[in-house]
């Protein structure tokens, strides 16, 4: 499926209810355990999903439009967010993701259309991407954090779960 800037926008607009729905009220158990001790925790992906949101996404879209090649995106921590947000209850964060994300939406439908796609940038580990790269990565970024969240508040089942496990493979992937 080629990019549909319309088609993302309506994905990109339904993450922080997903995420408020599976979240918003949990005890502490769910929203801070993960799976490895390496691994983030459901609180975790929202901190860093808001730190992202506010601090990649349309900045880089707006670097492609307003420079193009000639300067490269700034570098991102991906764990900012940890620290940024550290102690905030999660239906704050969630409550300001969903709100950076509604500013971010509607600034995207102002600054992008098909036109804008095959414009090109330059991120500092791949080299020069297509803003529908960029913007296909937004959408799958999304995906790839509630599949993290799901996974994480599966996992803490494991062993609970007893026989039945053979027919949960969210309870074995990686």
């Amino acid at each position: 499926m080629e990019y549909d800037v319309d088609g993302a926008r309506e994905v990109l607009s339904r993450t922080p209810q997903v995420l408020r729905a599976l979240l918003a009220g949990l005890p502490d158990e769910w929203l801070h355990g993960n799976e490895a001790p390496d691994a983030w925790s459901p609180y975790q992906v929202c901190g860093h999903l808001l730190h992202i949101e506010e601090s990649d996404w349309l900045d880089r879209t707006r670097i492609i439009l307003e420079h193009g090649t000639s300067r490269a995106f700034d570098p991102v921590d991906r764990e900012a967010g940890f620290q940024k947000y550290r102690g905030w209850p999660v239906v704050d964060l969630l409550d300001r993701f969903a709100a950076t994300r509604e500013s971010n939406v509607a600034e995207l439908t102002r600054l992008v259309g098909p036109a804008e796609l095959e414009r090109r940038g330059v991120h500092p580990s791949f080299g020069e991407v297509s803003l529908s790269q960029l913007l296909s990565a937004w959408v799958v970024h999304d995906f790839n954090h509630l599949n993290q969240v799901v996974k994480t508040m599966a996992k803490q089942y494991v062993d609970a779960v007893g026989p039945w496990r053979e027919f949960l493979p969210v309870l074995d992937a990686p």
